[in-house]
C-alpha cells in the first residue's frame, strides 16, 4: 500500500514539473532569464525587444526557444495616452456684439452697404490758438466702384469749461478719384470747415488735380497730387468771405506695418495769395475684433491768420476706432 502511494506521488510530481517556472524556462540559462525579466519591468519594457535580439545574436541556435520565452514574459505595450485637449481660448469680450469682426460685417451690410466705414471717439490735446484737453469724434466712409474711389470724412471737436464753450471745430469733406491707368488718376476735392477759436472762422476749399500712384503694393502705398485750388475764407465771424485762387500739392503715404497695425501720413500745401500747410500723421493698431486704438498728430499752419490769432495749431489725439 505504501509503495502504491509513493508511486502515485512521484507520477504527479513528474506531471506537474513542466508547469513550474524553472521547467518552463529550462531552454535558456538562468542568467538569460533574469536579464529578460529585468528588461521587461524596467522603464515599461522599452529595451526588452533590443535585449531579445542581442541574446539571439549571441545564441543563434537557441533563437526559437528565446523567442518563445520572450513571448511569454513580454511586457504589455504601453497604451498611448491621448493628447490632452488644448485649453479653450478665452472668448473675446467683444464676441457676439457689433464690435466683433462678424458683428461689424453684419452691421455694415445693413448701413450703407458697399462702403468701408469707420467711426472714432478720441480725447485730444491742442496747442496754438487753444491749449486744452477736450473731446472729439471722426467718421470716414470709403468705397471703390469701377474706376472711381470716393471718400467722405467728417470731424467734430468740442469742449466747455465752467459752462463756457471754448472749443468748437468741425468739418466735412468729399474726395472723388477717377483712375486713368494703374498708376495715374484725376481727382476732385471739396471741404467745409469751421473753427470758432482757430486761425480762421470758416473756410470752403475746392481743388482739382492729377494724381500719381508712386507705390501701390501690400506694404506701401504713396499717392502724390497737384493742381489748382480755390479757398473761400472767412477770417472772423463778423467778416465776409475772401476768395483766393492758389495751387495745391498733396502726399498720402500708407505703411502696412503688420497684420494688426498701420501708419498713415497726409500732407497738403496751398500756395498763392494765401498759404496753408497741413500735415496729419496717424498710427492705428487693432485691439480686438473691429476695435482699434489710434494715435494721431496734426499740424495746421495758416500764414495769413487774422491779427491776434496764432498761425500754427497742433492737435494730438488718442482714441478708439470702430471699423465696419
Amino acid at each position: 500500500m505504501t509503495t502504491n502511494i509513493c508511486k502515485t506521488a512521484l507520477a504527479l510530481g513528474l506531471f506537474c514539473l513542466p508547469l513550474t517556472p524553472m521547467a518552463a524556462y529550462a531552454e535558456i540559462s538562468p542568467e538569460q532569464f533574469n536579464l529578460l525579466m529585468v528588461a521587461s519591468k524596467k522603464d515599461g519594457g522599452k529595451d526588452f525587444q533590443t535585449l531579445v535580439e542581442l541574446l539571439i545574436a549571441a545564441n543563434p541556435d537557441d533563437e526559437t526557444e528565446i523567442r518563445n520565452i520572450a513571448t511569454q514574459i513580454m511586457p504589455e505595450p504601453a497604451s498611448e495616452q491621448e493628447p490632452a485637449p488644448a485649453p479653450a481660448a478665452s472668448p473675446s469680450p467683444v464676441e457676439g456684439t457689433i464690435f466683433s469682426d462678424s458683428g461689424a460685417k453684419q452691421f455694415s451690410q445693413t448701413f450703407l452697404p458697399g462702403w468701408d466705414k469707420s467711426v472714432e471717439i478720441n480725447g485730444l490735446f491742442t496747442t496754438g490758438n487753444t491749449q486744452q484737453k477736450s473731446f472729439g469724434t471722426e467718421a470716414k466712409f470709403h468705397r471703390e466702384s469701377g474706376p472711381y474711389q470716393q471718400t467722405i470724412a467728417t470731424y467734430f471737436d468740442y469742449n466747455t469749461s465752467n459752462g463756457v464753450t471754448n472749443k468748437r471745430r468741425y468739418g466735412v469733406s468729399f474726395k472723388n478719384d477717377y483712375s486713368i491707368s494703374e498708376i495715374s488718376y484725376i481727382t476732385g476735392f471739396a471741404s467745409f470747415e469751421g473753427d470758432s477759436y482757430g486761425a480762421f472762422n470758416k473756410r470752403l476749399t475746392m481743388n482739382a488735380g492729377y494724381g500719381l500712384r508712386v507705390f501701390d503694393n501690400d506694404n506701401y502705398k504713396w499717392n502724390v497730387e497737384a493742381g489748382p485750388a480755390i479757398l473761400m475764407t472767412k477770417p472772423i465771424a463778423t467778416d465776409g468771405y475772401e476768395t483766393d485762387v492758389t495751387g495745391y500739392a498733396s502726399s498720402l503715404f500708407t505703411w502696412n506695418v503688420n497684420d494688426r497695425s498701420d501708419f498713415e501720413n497726409e500732407s497738403k500745401i496751398f500756395i498763392g495769395s494765401k498759404m496753408v500747410i497741413e500735415n496729419k500723421a496717424a498710427y492705428t493698431m487693432k485691439v480686438s475684433g473691429a476695435l482699434s486704438g489710434k494715435l494721431s498728430f496734426d499740424v495746421l499752419y495758416n500764414r495769413d491768420a487774422p491779427v491776434g490769432r496764432k498761425k500754427t495749431d497742433t492737435i494730438t489725439r488718442i482714441g478708439v476706432l470702430y471699423d465696419f
